[in-house]
């Protein structure tokens, strides 16, 4: 009989058999959300059509655009950087054979000029 058995019997718990146990922490459970934006992105600004690209098969269609003299705007916020540079790439070459331009208008907000149009700014 150790001293805390001897000190549990004279505040009267009467089992020789006292044990002290360390309970496990209990893990914390660990929420998951998504969070969406819910702002709705402009189908155009100032007329011209603008193009949210995911993945880059999303874009090769947009060389008829230019073609047929309409400009539009890629905006690359849905996609990775990977896919944004391979875009891009694309682009400088479809830009280089047709004579059309391009301008960032922000970060991801890229503007594609058909030949003979430019982009005034205020």
């Amino acid at each position: 009989m150790g001293l805390m058995n001897f000190i549990y019997k004279i505040f009267g718990f009467e089992s020789d058999d006292v044990k002290v146990v360390q309970t496990k922490k209990k893990e914390s459970a660990k929420a998951s959300y998504n969070l969406k934006i819910s702002k709705k992105l402009p189908d155009e600004i100032d007329g011209i059509k603008v193009f949210y690209p995911q993945t880059f098969e999303e874009c090769k269609d947009k060389v008829e655009l230019l073609k047929k003299n309409i400009p539009f705007f890629l905006d690359f916020r849905a996609c990775g950087i990977s896919e944004k540079n391979k875009i891009l790439d694309y682009f400088q070459g479809v830009i280089a054979v047709l004579g059309a331009t391009e301008e960032v208008v922000e970060k991801n907000l890229h503007i594609f000029l058909p030949k003979n149009m430019e982009l005034e700014r205020e």
